[in-house]
């Protein structure tokens, strides 16, 4: 993976930064890409590029910003095809013609990104398998297209600056710009203690600055006097027609596997001993027999914490993995927490971030830059049994007294929008109705988008997607990018996507009329008789870490926060600063902030302005 960013000024005016500023600017993303650094000027606009190489990694010609020999389009792109070699194979006449018979000069997918744009233009986006994000310029047309997956693996953000746009992989590179306003939006704040997201609905947590929304492709006028985007097209994962047969089910879920593969560097994979994880490492060990695995385990008292490493183990030595256990105690929890949050400049989403965090950080020191994770199968197969059959209850009621959207969004809050009231100062009394009507807008979406005849629940798994599939490959690619580590997602794939969207709700989740709840059916069926017993039938779980009472040595910081402060009242304040075990998850959202607001807006970022 890499990191991108970039700058667009007024028609005519070059971009003014001096060769250090740049290169102060690239800093704030150079973990992201620590095997080399590009930058590329045309007129008025600059490109930014920290490469991870991990295609074709030896050949200078694969660095980027990438450009085509005749200079009128440019690239810089992060990301991964799984069918690129079928579109290589169709534009290669045309890239031959265009370099005078030489034809591609890399093996690099990022090049095979370049003239894909540059041939078919913007729109074939849509025939792109893979995770990415990119920027590309077509200087003929005056125009900056900048796009994101139709799933959301790699982010992408932007915000307005007072003479045009700039752009960068992580709000972090954004905030050091000198003319972004740095200031919170509050909007989000109440946002982030109702579901711990730091992204909803296109917005972060700095006013300002927002994100490409899953599928977002937005066209940039570079002849405008101040350049902004003029049209944003959303491409949606398109259901297929599919069979529930399980032996359809493995076949999808292996090709998208192996095309996950594809790497010129070490490749490993991240090991719970779960269903979803087992699954993958089972897949690919058949593909490397001299496979890594990795498993985070919770330590206190000198004690493994849960069943994970355990389970993980047992799994590898099945499968004949070579594998790692990461340790995580307390002190290694609340020190990489605060120092987390001081990187990203954003509150953490849950504390599995911190053990993903140090996983990477193993994972990098070991030799390996890519890791194979399980993200998305709960998303699209139908876990989370508790909150579908909530989901399901409510919706068998004749008269439920609240809507669908709302209900799904009050039985997964951390802190409901209803209790916000007695939680933030009277300034944000409506702070919260954006995320309510966010929920309610995207309920409607999802409901749209179901097949004729198909059930209410399966809006609430779509709605899941939409909203926690994203957080949760924010939350992936945040704690694994810190180290240069490049997470893939077999599962949250667009053909995979697709194949679980086109199956009945039936075979994916269910509640029986004695309460007994079947979930993820048809993987669970597919792959029955391939992962270790165990494996399959256990129940879900998170990381396993009393992050209740660990959270506990961040409550001086709660009642100290002149950030906090200015958001929640008092009261609030001090009973969750004195009690952090009873209002644990408030006690979470609550250190989250007071971290956030002390790293992004109590010290000084304006990187370019301070460079010499």
């Amino acid at each position: 993976m890499c990191g991108i960013l970039g700058e667009v000024a007024p028609a005519g005016t070059a971009v003014e930064r001096t060769e250090a500023q740049i290169a102060a600017w690239l800093a704030e993303i150079e973990h992201r890409g620590p095997d080399g650094q590009g930058i590329w000027r045309a007129e008025n606009v600059l490109f930014g590029h920290a490469r991870l190489a991990v295609r074709d990694p030896e050949n200078p010609a694969a660095d980027q910003p990438m450009v085509t020999p005749c200079g009128r389009y440019a690239l810089s792109y992060v990301g991964e095809l799984y069918e690129e070699r079928s579109l290589r194979d169709e534009l290669e006449p045309e890239v031959r013609a265009r370099t005078g018979g030489r034809g591609f000069a890399t093996t690099c997918d990022a090049e095979t990104v370049l003239w894909a744009l540059a041939i078919r233009g913007p729109e074939v986006v849509d025939e792109l398998r893979g995770m990415f994000a990119f920027a590309f310029v077509d200087l003929a047309q005056r125009t900056l297209h900048l796009a994101r997956d139709p799933l959301g693996v790699k982010p992408l953000v932007w915000a307005r600056t007072s003479r045009g746009i700039a752009f960068a992989s992580e709000p972090r590179a954004l905030v050091s710009h000198p003319e972004v306003r740095c200031a919170p939006d509050l909007e989000m704040v109440a946002a982030y203690l109702a579901t711990s997201r730091r992204t909803l609905a296109g917005r972060t947590m700095f006013e300002g600055v927002e994100s490409l929304r899953p599928g977002d492709l937005v066209r940039v006028d570079l002849c405008d006097a101040r350049p902004a985007p003029v049209r944003v097209a959303r491409r949606t994962v398109r259901p297929i027609e599919s069979s529930p047969d399980a032996a359809e089910c493995r076949r999808v879920i292996e090709d998208s596997t192996r095309r996950h593969l594809v790497s010129d560097v070490s490749l490993c994979a991240l090991l719970s001993g779960g269903l979803d994880s087992t699954i993958l490492t089972t897949i690919v060990a058949g593909e490397r027999p001299d496979l890594a695995t990795w498993c985070a385990a919770g330590i206190e008292g000198g004690q493994e914490i849960g069943p994970d490493p355990r389970a993980a183990r047992s799994v590898a030595a099945h499968l004949g993995t070579v594998h790692t256990d990461v340790a995580v105690d307390r002190s290694t929890f609340v020190h990489e927490w605060e120092a987390l949050v001081g990187h990203l400049l954003q509150p953490l989403s849950t504390p599995n971030e911190v053990a993903l965090s140090e996983t990477a950080r193993a994972i990098r020191r070991s030799g390996a830059a890519v890791a194979i994770s399980g993200e998305g199968a709960d998303e699209l197969f139908g876990g989370y049994d508790s909150a579908l059959a909530a989901f399901a209850t409510h919706g068998s009621l004749a008269d439920p007294p609240i809507g669908p959207a709302r209900f799904h969004l009050e039985a997964t809050a951390w802190a409901s929008p209803a209790a916000q009231d007695e939680l933030l100062v009277p300034e944000l009394a409506s702070a919260s109705t954006f995320v309510i009507d966010t929920y309610e807008r995207g309920y409607r979406e999802c409901v749209d988008r179901i097949r004729e005849g198909g059930a209410a629940l399966e809006a609430h798994l779509r709605l899941q997607r939409a909203f926690n599939l994203t957080a949760l490959l924010e939350r992936l690619d945040a704690a694994t990018m810190r180290f240069g580590v490049e997470g893939r997602t077999p599962f949250a794939d667009v053909v995979v996507a697709s194949y679980a969207d086109g199956l009945p709700m039936s075979s994916k989740f269910d509640v029986a009329d004695d309460g007994a709840i079947r979930s993820k059916i048809v993987l669970r069926e597919a792959f029955g008789g391939v992962v270790p017993g165990a494996a399959g039938s256990r129940p879900k779980a998170s990381f396993p870490i009393p992050f209740e009472r660990w959270s506990a040595s961040m409550s001086d910081r709660i009642g100290a926060s002149p950030f906090l402060a200015e958001l929640v009242q008092r009261p609030a304040l001090e009973a969750v600063a004195a009690e952090p075990h009873k209002h644990w998850k408030l006690a979470w959202l609550f250190a989250n902030l007071a971290l956030f607001g002390a790293a992004a807006f109590e010290s000084e970022r304006s990187t370019l302005a301070g460079a010499a």
